[in-house]
């Protein structure tokens, strides 16, 4: 992991559409977000890369020929326990994103998102955070938006538990947006 040496992250690209991989790749390593040092078609080939190669992050995709994304994840966070993973993917469904998040991705964004997005999530993630685009956050949770949660946070019309798990964030930041709420008011 070549991370600590230089403020680009090394990827790999797990995704079975050859343009769309060619194109990620293309971009990343265009606007100098990243370094791709591998892409892979299935599940199964980046598992026998991942040791060789030692990535920082890995942008894969939930749907692939032979082992799933949902499988590659959970092995590779074996192999490699601080892997950073973001999930990237056309299903905004919130079963997928919450199946990611519990095997441990770091990150969850839709594929019909924006180059900015996915730069975001890239840094985001890389500085040891978690990154979930707002739609998979809605896919979630369907009946209510960005500004209604916003609103209701402010409002402090919910406890600190229930604002971090409708915003995902980990426990440190709910307190902290607790505590700056309550502080507001």
């Amino acid at each position: 992991m070549n991370s600590v040496l230089k403020n680009k992250p090394d990827i790999i690209i797990v995704e079975d559409h050859l343009i769309f991989r060619q194109g990620l790749k293309a971009i990343i390593n265009y606007e100098n977000v990243g370094s791709v040092i591998a892409e892979v078609s299935d599940g199964d080939e980046f598992i026998e890369l991942l040791t060789m190669l030692k990535p920082d992050l890995v942008l894969m995709d939930i749907d692939l020929p032979g082992m799933n994304g949902f499988e590659a994840t959970r092995k590779a966070l074996e192999i490699i326990p601080d892997l950073k993973i973001i999930a990237f993917t056309v299903f905004s469904e919130g079963e997928y994103f919450q199946k990611m998040k519990d095997i441990g991705a770091k990150g969850f964004i839709l594929k019909s998102s924006g180059f900015n997005e996915l730069e975001n999530a890239i840094k985001t993630v890389m500085a040891g955070e978690y990154y979930f685009s707002t739609e998979s956050q809605k896919a979630t949770n369907p009946c209510i938006d960005q500004k209604e949660i916003t609103q209701l946070i402010l409002n402090n019309e919910l406890p600190a538990h229930k604002k971090g798990k409708m915003l995902f964030f980990p426990w440190g930041v709910r307190r902290k947006i607790s505590v700056h709420t309550s502080n507001r008011l």
